[in-house]
C-alpha cells in the first residue's frame, strides 16, 4: 500500500515521463509538482519506489523512470478524471459533421480521427455477429479427435478441435450433436455468444455429456467470435515519431504485429468487457505487444455488431488523452448508429 506522498510522486514520475520520454529527477519533481517536499525527501521515496518495482534508474547520477508495474498502478489508482481541450473536442466534432451513411464509413472515420488525434495507430475491430445458426457437425477423425462444425446462413466455421473421451462411442457423439442442434439451430450467433450452458435443462440421458458439452459450447464461442471479425487500422507509421522506436528493429517488430489482424482482433476483444467498458493492456505481460500498450473500449455498431474502438502504442502513453478521445468517440458513434437505425 503506498502513502499519498509516495502515490503522488510516482504520479509525478509517470506524468513527467510521458511529456519528455527522460528520466525524472527529484529537482523537477519539486520545482514542478511538489514543492511543498524538500529533494532529501522526494530522494529517499524514489529510492523506495524503486526497491518496490515502480522505477528504474538508467545511471547512478540519472534520474528516475518509471516501470510497467508503475503504468499499471498510474492508469488503475492515480488516472483521474481525463478531458479533451476545446480544441481538441471541436476538431473530433467538426469531423463528424460531414454526412456518414453506412456502418464502412463510420469506422473509417473513427480510426482517422483516433490517429490523428492521439498520434498512435487507431484500431476498431468490428464483430458481426448477425448470422443465424443452421447447423451444427461434429466429425470423429480417428484419431481422438473430433471437430466441431458450425453452418450459419451465410458461412461455414470449422476450426474448432476436441479431444474424444475414451469411452465416447459414435452413438455418442450422434446423441451430442443432436442436443447442440436442438440447443442452438435457429439462433442468431450473438445470442448463442451471451449464451450461458444449461445445466438445469440436461436431463439423466445427457448428464454425461456435461464436461463434453461444455468444452463444445466454448470452442463454439471463440470460433464464432474469431471468424465474424473485421480489423480496421490507421496511423500505423504514427509509431515512428516516438522516441521508443527509432531503432530500427524495434520498429520492425511493431509493424509486424500490425499485420498479424488475427493477434489484433484477440487483443482488442477477448477482455470480457460488455459496451462501455475500457481495458487498458500494458507490455507482453498484460498481452499487448513487448513494450507497448492497448487501450480499447467496447462499442455497440448496431443490431448484432458489436466491437471495439482504440489504439496501440508505447507503454509512455498519454492515457488521459487517449481516454478522453475514447469516451467522446464512443458517445458519437452511440448517436450515429441511432440516427442510421432511425433513417
Amino acid at each position: 500500500m503506498l502513502s499519498n506522498r509516495k502515490k503522488k510522486i510516482l504520479c509525478a514520475v509517470v506524468d513527467g515521463y510521458i511529456d519528455r520520454a527522460a528520466p525524472i529527477s527529484s529537482k523537477e519533481i519539486q520545482e514542478q509538482y511538489l514543492c511543498e517536499c524538500s529533494s532529501a525527501t522526494i530522494r529517499n521515496e524514489l529510492s523506495a519506489l524503486e526497491s518496490m518495482g515502480y522505477l528504474n534508474q538508467p545511471h547512478v547520477s540519472a534520474g528516475r523512470i518509471p516501470t510497467e508495474k508503475a503504468f499499471r498502478f498510474y492508469v488503475n489508482e492515480l488516472l483521474c478524471g481525463a478531458t479533451l481541450t476545446s480544441r481538441e473536442a471541436e476538431l473530433i466534432d467538426n469531423y463528424f459533421q460531414r454526412k456518414i451513411g453506412s456502418l464502412e464509413d463510420i469506422i473509417v472515420a473513427v480510426t482517422k480521427i483516433i490517429a490523428e488525434i492521439t498520434n498512435y495507430t487507431a484500431v476498431v475491430v468490428k464483430e458481426d455477429m448477425s448470422d443465424t445458426i443452421t447447423a451444427i457437425k461434429l466429425l470423429d477423425l480417428s484419431n481422438g479427435k473430433m471437430l466441431v462444425v458450425i453452418v450459419t446462413d451465410s458461412r461455414v466455421l470449422k476450426d474448432g478441435m476436441l479431444d474424444i473421451p475414451d469411452d465416447f462411442t459414435d452413438k455418442m457423439i450422434a446423441q451430442a450433436e443432436r442436443w447442440l442442434n436442438k440447443l442452438f439451430v435457429g439462433k442468431h450467433v450473438a445470442d448463442f455468444l451471451n449464451f450461458t450452458y444449461p445445466y438445469t435443462l440436461v436431463n439423466d440421458e445427457f448428464a454425461q455429456f456435461n464436461s463434453l458439452f461444455k468444452k463444445i459450447i466454448d470452442v463454439l464461442k471463440k470460433q464464432s467470435l474469431y471468424n465474424g471479425m473485421d480489423v480496421s487500422t490507421y496511423g500505423e507509421s504514427k509509431i515512428l515519431q516516438h522516441s521508443e522506436y527509432a531503432d530500427v528493429h524495434t520498429a520492425q517488430r511493431f509493424m509486424a504485429e500490425l499485420e498479424n489482424k488475427d493477434r489484433i482482433a484477440e487483443m482488442f476483444t477477448y477482455d470480457g468487457g460488455e459496451s462501455g467498458s475500457v481495458t487498458v493492456k500494458i507490455g507482453a505481460d498484460d498481452n499487448a505487444p513487448e513494450g507497448c500498450s492497448v487501450v480499447s473500449a467496447r462499442v455497440n455498431l448496431g443490431d448484432n455488431v458489436s466491437g471495439s474502438i482504440g489504439v496501440i502504442g508505447p507503454v509512455r502513453m498519454n492515457y488521459k488523452r487517449v481516454l478522453a478521445v475514447l469516451d467522446k468517440i464512443s458517445d458519437i458513434i452511440i448517436d450515429l448508429i441511432d440516427n442510421k437505425e432511425t433513417t
